[in-house]
C-alpha cells in the first residue's frame, strides 16, 4: 500500500492568475512527499549524504485547482544498491481526481565528492516495505 501525504495549495502556487496550479509546484511537492516518506520509513542517510534524483518522467491527466490541496501517494517500484525508483501520484484532495503521475529514479549522492553510494541492504528493505 503506498505511503500517502496532503500539501495545502495556494493562489500563488498559480500559472499567472489561471487558478491552476503550476506543474513545477507538482515537482516541487513529490520531493516534499519523498522527505516525508524517508521519515515514515525511518531511512536514515551518513552525513554528507543526499537522495538525488537522477531522472524524472511525469504525466499530467488534468490541472489541480489551487483551492484543491494535494494529495501525494508514494510508492516504491524498483530498489537496489545503486538507486530506486519510485512513483508519485499526485491527487486533488478535495476530490480525489488524479491529476499527475511523476517517476523519480534515485540515488544516494555523497556531497563532498560528488559520487553516488551504495544502499545498505537494511535500507532497500525499508524502501521496500515504504
Amino acid at each position: 500500500m503506498p505511503f500517502e501525504c496532503s500539501f495545502p495549495t495556494r493562489h500563488t502556487d498559480t500559472y499567472a492568475s489561471s487558478g491552476f496550479v503550476h506543474a513545477g509546484v507538482l515537482l516541487a511537492l513529490t520531493e516534499l512527499a519523498y522527505a516525508a516518506f524517508e521519515s515514515h520509513c525511518g531511512i536514515q542517510k551518513p552525513d554528507g549524504v543526499l537522495a538525488v534524483p537522477r531522472e524524472t518522467a511525469v504525466t499530467y491527466h488534468r490541472p489541480l485547482r489551487w483551492q484543491d490541496g494535494c494529495r501525494v501517494a508514494v510508492e516504491t517500484t524498483e530498489v537496489g544498491e545503486h538507486g530506486f525508483s519510485q512513483e508519485f501520484t499526485c491527487a486533488s484532495e478535495s476530490s480525489g481526481v488524479r491529476i499527475a503521475t511523476f517517476r523519480h529514479d534515485w540515488v544516494w549522492l555523497d556531497l563532498g565528492t560528488g559520487r553516488s553510494v551504495a544502499i545498505p541492504p537494511e535500507v532497500q528493505e525499508k524502501y521496500r516495505r515504504g
